[in-house]
């Protein structure tokens, strides 16, 4: 925030704000502009405090903090001048709740953060250390923004987050910032002499340019800096033996780097003799849960004449991690005194454009189908076969993949992605497949949704054109910010557990939410809102993708078994299988606990069987201990037992603009003492 400061009474301060550390020395000092014969007054906080022109501070703390003001005795308010004395809740160069951690070097006259560590760059600088000069009439976290007048950033004062307080844009000084700096002095409020070595050149914005030969602060060092010597486009190989590797992977590290190689004996898989499958059904007064072991036909004894009851089928395998997801809940009124579960396998498939009806009568229970309203025919854009050139396989499921091409369309060559069906998919996945294209085609096109390209079908197989990503999956990007397990060394020399800042993860989420925002407003449900369906673009822009499971509905019950989310799965889905745009919020709400986490499993180390029984009871996961309270409380109100109590798409959206706006470090990646990341179980995920 920048603002002009306009001085009109006796005195003039020589800074606005002033910030110091704990059990430091200061001076606070005024210039006279109008000299009277009156005695001169020191006010803190408005309360009288002192009578000089110089006012000596030692050995304070965090209590001196509050503005100091100076005029002549009996003189009115408006014609004193202030000082804002900002005091660090820590010594000189460190922080942390204890004060025990060492701080950074702040360059260029950037402040060490007390709180988390993190060094506050003046206008004008950037970077983990405030080591990168903007560009002249520059400012901002990233160099984003930028003065509109005609002289740069002349005349405009900034004030930042505490501890900095404010001052004048780098090269400028004076009460109004309108002074350049004198020759010798850079940055903001013109405080920093060059002191430039070897033929260095001080530049008042930037510090020192140095000559060939040299770089560093001051050009003290010899050699050039780093530089990027080359760019990789592609890499070829070839492979030989039967069958084929179907992945590979190509590793560049630093070189001293350290790589460590693990070795392990094999554990020898068997794969299950036998199926074992669990049965839980309730009446309203209690729960009964068997097993039953490879049988296709149960039983399920002592029912009562009517009454209701909620039975739901599980399917496993001996061993750790072998419980599949729960099935759908299915309720039935007893007529009977005994009712018999036939398990068909694969019998599910209905035919398009058909639903099931469920009808009792006189004790039995009848299926029969209906035909579906027809609905309009699809139209999306085309694409010829001849204008799509593939690359490289870059995702790859059970039943598709995603293959990097370049498409050519209306003339334009662009890049894409282009998703299709394996060759041995089943029916129920096509008809997923063409729905997500459905889909696409019905949202159109948003800033942070993976938006369509077009379609193309050949020899009876259709591919889908959508934008490429060129970051991939937020997932695997959160993952790949864990520095203190990618690059340990670099880690520990900048203090920090990731590649990414608290603004840019909270970006994705306040992107995510605007997408969410524009899906609910078409009166689309999501269904599978995780980051592992989110897509970063270019500029770190969050994209919503994969809308295979989307529903054009505003109420959506699901009657097809399935593999279900069930870690991002709310509690009336869970239990009812109804799927709305509250659903979805509850969704939001484990993708913004995935962001702060960097990617960490969602419930790990539980069951799906125990988050059945424990999200109804009021279990909720833990707040991270990087995660600010107002970010977590967020993720509480999105995990509300009703539906309408959670907050809208609207309202989240509001929030974490809000958040972003403040500038205050919600998300802390800074290492404090024994710092973990939080566990990653790829296992479970897929449960």
């Amino acid at each position: 925030y920048y603002y002009y400061f306009v001085f009109l009474g006796h005195f003039k301060p020589v800074r606005v704000t002033l910030t110091a550390s704990k059990g430091d020395e200061v001076k606070l000092i005024m210039d006279v502009v109008k000299t009277q014969r009156r005695d001169i007054t020191w006010k803190f906080n408005g309360q009288y405090i002192f009578i000089l022109i110089l006012y000596d501070l030692a050995g304070f703390d965090e209590s001196h903090t509050g503005i100091y003001s100076v005029g002549y005795v009996g003189d009115s308010a408006l014609y004193s001048a202030w000082i804002r004395l900002i005091v660090r809740g820590c010594p000189k160069n460190k922080w942390g709740s204890d004060c025990d951690k060492d701080c950074p070097e702040c360059l260029n006259g950037g402040v060490c953060h007390d709180k988390d560590g993190d060094c506050v760059c003046p206008p004008g600088f950037m970077g983990m250390r405030c080591e990168t000069a903007c560009r002249e009439g520059m400012f901002g976290r990233n160099c984003q923004e930028s003065c509109k007048s005609e002289n740069g950033c002349q005349g405009l004062s900034f004030c930042l987050t505490d501890p900095y307080g404010c001052s004048c844009a780098s090269g400028w000084h004076g009460d109004r910032c309108r002074k350049p700096c004198l020759e010798g002095m850079y940055g903001a409020d013109c405080l920093l002499s060059c002191n430039c070595k070897n033929k260095g050149k001080c530049n008042r914005f930037s510090g020192c340019q140095c000559p060939t030969g040299w770089r560093g602060q001051y050009c003290e060092k010899s050699g050039q800096p780093s530089k990027l010597l080359f760019h990789l486009h592609r890499i070829t190989c070839s492979a030989t033996g039967h069958p084929l590797p179907s992945h590979m992977s190509i590793e560049l590290r630093k070189l001293e780097s350290t790589v460590l190689k693990v070795k392990a004996s094999e554990i020898e898989l068997y794969m299950p003799m036998y199926r074992i499958i669990s049965i839980y059904y309730r009446s309203h007064t209690h729960i009964i849960f068997f097993l039953v072991y490879g049988s296709d036909q149960i039983t399920l004894p002592n029912l009562k004449p009517s009454t209701k009851y909620q039975v739901r089928v599980q399917l496993a395998r001996p061993g750790d991690g072998g419980e599949g997801p729960l099935g759908p809940e299915n309720i039935i009124l007893l007529l009977n005194k005994c009712i018999i579960l036939l398990l068909n396998k694969c019998k599910h498939m209905h035919s398009q454009g058909e639903e099931t009806i469920l009808q009792f009568n006189s004790g039995t229970l009848t299926l029969t189908r209906r035909p579906k309203p027809s609905s309009e025919p699809l139209t999306y854009p085309i694409l010829e076969w001849e204008d799509i050139k593939f690359e490289d396989v870059i995702g790859e499921g059970n039943f598709g993949q995603v293959i990097k091409a370049m498409v050519k369309k209306d003339g334009i060559k662009m890049s894409a992605a282009i998703k299709m069906l394996k060759e041995f998919s089943s029916e129920n996945d096509h008809r997923d497949f063409a729905g997500e294209l459905e889909v696409l085609c019905k949202l159109g096109q948003h800033p942070n949704i993976i938006n369509l390209i077009g379609a193309c079908e050949n020899r009876g197989y259709l591919y889908i054109a959508i934008e490429y990503a060129p970051y991939g999956n937020l997932l695997d990007f959160l993952r790949k910010s864990r520095v203190l397990e990618t690059d340990p060394a670099f880690a520990k020399e900048h203090g920090t557990a990731s590649t990414l800042t608290s603004q840019q993860l909270l970006q994705f989420a306040a992107d995510v939410t605007t997408g969410m925002h524009y899906l609910s407003d078409k009166q689309f449900i999501h269904r599978d809102l995780a980051a592992r369906n989110v897509l970063v673009g270019d500029n770190l822009v969050a994209k919503i993708a994969d809308f295979g499971l989307s529903r054009g509905e505003e109420v959506y019950v699901k009657k097809t078994m399935g593999r279900l989310p069930v870690r991002w799965m709310a509690i009336e889905s869970l239990n009812y299988s109804v799927y709305t745009t509250k659903s979805d919020v509850w969704s939001f709400g484990v993708l913004l606990w995935e962001i702060v986490s960097l990617g960490g499993t969602p419930y790990c180390g539980m069951t799906c069987a125990e988050l059945y029984e424990k999200l109804p009871q009021g279990y909720r996961m833990e707040q991270p201990r990087n995660c600010d309270d107002e970010v977590y409380e967020l993720m509480r109100q999105c995990w509300r037992d009703r539906p309408y109590e959670r907050p809208p798409f609207s309202q989240i959206s509001v929030q974490l603009n809000r958040m972003q706006e403040a500038r205050k470090t919600y998300v802390n990646m800074a290492l404090f003492e024994n710092f973990t990341y939080a566990g990653i179980d790829a296992t479970a995920e897929e449960a």
